[in-house]
């Protein structure tokens, strides 16, 4: 069963936010009713914080001196990872995600095509707090930011989207709202959580707040299912060896069956 809360009040009477969850998730069923009732052909990405208080934010805009120096925090990158490396990237988009998913700040935000990885980052730990699915309606927030727009973005092919690359959107040129667009998979990390991303140009403000949030939906989920969940998704698969494949998630996963 999915457990509103308000749909569309306060405690203290005003309107809800756009930003309050709509409910609460409580197991993997209420996941599956939710995403029965909103249906359609419009597709949803998904992205779970394991604190709900947590804004929609990419890891650069979290601290002031990496906005200031993304550029030469990338070149660093750059510089230390061919030796550690199979195969380079071919792009400086490739190069983003690369980094993006070893834990480098960018201005990316990882989201996924796929819901029960988004539950799975929502309850992966206690934190001692409720955590949070959000819902991204994808060609939604294009039509808004970019009208006009192909319905699918794709970086590296869609070629306005090289201005939100951390050179070009430095250059004087005005301010652009963010995008959602998807990757070639060609990481491991990428394919195994069916990333996507949205990306920021210069203002990191949290996405929840762009076009009013109109955007997004999201769910609850309560600190005290997160335990029962995470058993509900290793049952289906989705677990730290499956959404993390490298060799110390594996260990870990191992590790943790006895």
């Amino acid at each position: 069963m999915i457990h509103r809360s308000g749909m569309g009040m306060t405690t203290e009477g005003s309107q809800q936010r756009m930003s309050d969850p709509l409910g609460e998730v409580k197991c993997v069923e209420d996941l599956m009713g939710v995403l029965q009732s909103v249906g359609g052909p419009e597709p949803r990405w998904y992205r779970g914080h394991t604190d709900v208080s947590w804004q929609l934010t990419p890891s650069l805009a979290r601290k002031r001196e990496w906005i200031e120096h993304e550029v030469l925090l990338l070149k660093k990158f750059k510089q230390n990872a061919i030796p550690r490396l199979v195969t380079a990237p071919s792009s400086e988009w490739e190069w983003l995600f690369l980094a993006q998913h070893h834990g480098l700040p960018t201005r990316l935000l990882d989201w996924s095509e796929n819901p029960l990885v988004g539950l799975y980052f929502a309850c992966e730990s206690d934190g001692g707090t409720d955590g949070r699915l959000w819902f991204l309606r994808p060609n939604d927030l294009n039509e808004k930011s970019s009208p006009g727009s192909p319905e699918v973005l794709l970086f590296g092919q869609d070629r306005f989207l090289d201005s939100y690359l951390p050179e070009a959107a430095r250059s004087p040129s005005p301010t652009q709202p963010p995008v959602a667009a998807v990757a070639t998979r060609s990481f491991g990390r990428i394919v195994a959580q069916s990333g996507t991303f949205t990306v920021c140009h210069r203002s990191f403000e949290p996405l929840e707040n762009v076009h009013s949030g109109s955007s997004l939906d999201s769910y609850a989920i309560p600190l005290a299912r997160k335990a029962f969940i995470r058993e509900q998704l290793k049952a289906l698969g989705i677990t730290a060896m499956a959404v993390y494949p490298d060799l110390t998630h594996l260990a870990e996963y191992v590790k943790d069956e006895f």
